[in-house]
């Protein structure tokens, strides 16, 4: 059992510092990147309509106190911002130093001053206790242990508090073999063996059992989906 468990710390450390190094090459050009994914809105593949319904679950109020699971770069806060105003908190939480770097570079030309950035594995983070919101945006499909991630977001919730995860899937009845097709995935830090484990299952697996009023939307033929619920 010693062995056993040994591997499967490596292998989490395997994943974990594959998506380090991943996010360190993207980091400078992530924001550029993502942009050119704007030209595909005309077949429906809408990154920024996706997050904005996804800050729309959360149902948020001037003053909430935010936690950004995986926030990145910050493409979130603009979005979160509008809706909670200038007296309401951000928490930002990344694995990523270059990443968060980038966030910080936001948050000082924006003059915000209600964010406050957090570099951790998502696994391993201390929620505060009665929080209004938990968001995660593409980040949790890389995260070993991100049924954890959620289990740990929804204990932290405040009695009227929301949770909403946006995250990549990968089509039922879709052969594993068209990940070549989708060549840009590995430089996003996803791999064959990473979707071999189907982290979307847990999360939202996780969701369904933990959260009230669960609600799930697929979109783009499955490749992405949208979770979310409220504290019970």
């Amino acid at each position: 059992m010693g062995r056993n468990a040994e591997r499967i710390t490596m292998d989490k450390n395997t994943d974990k510092n594959y998506v380090i190094r991943a996010y360190h090459r993207q980091a400078r050009h992530y924001d550029r990147s993502v942009r050119l994914f704007d030209s595909f809105r005309r077949f429906g593949f809408d990154i920024q309509k996706w997050r904005r319904t996804a800050v729309d679950a959360l149902c948020l109020n001037p003053g909430d106190t935010v936690i950004d699971i995986g926030c990145g770069t910050g493409l979130n806060f603009p979005i979160i911002l509008d809706r909670i105003g200038s007296e309401g908190k951000v928490i930002g939480v990344d694995l990523s130093d270059a990443m968060l770097a980038e966030a910080q570079k936001k948050i000082e030309t924006n003059r915000w001053m209600n964010i406050a950035l957090h570099c951790e594995d998502a696994a391993r983070f201390t929620f505060p206790r009665e929080i209004h919101a938990v968001l995660s945006t593409f980040a949790l499909i890389l995260v070993p242990g991100c049924e954890v991630v959620v289990s740990n977001a929804y204990g932290a919730l405040s009695p009227d508090g929301r949770i909403a995860i946006l995250d990549m899937a990968w089509p039922l009845n879709l052969p594993l073999w068209w990940r070549h097709v989708l060549f840009f995935l590995k430089s996003y830090g996803l791999t064959a063996e990473n979707l071999r484990k189907k982290p979307w299952e847990k999360i939202q697996t996780t969701m369904a059992s933990h959260v009230e009023n669960y609600e799930l939307k697929r979109f783009w033929y499955g490749f992405f989906y949208l979770a979310s619920g409220s504290a019970r």
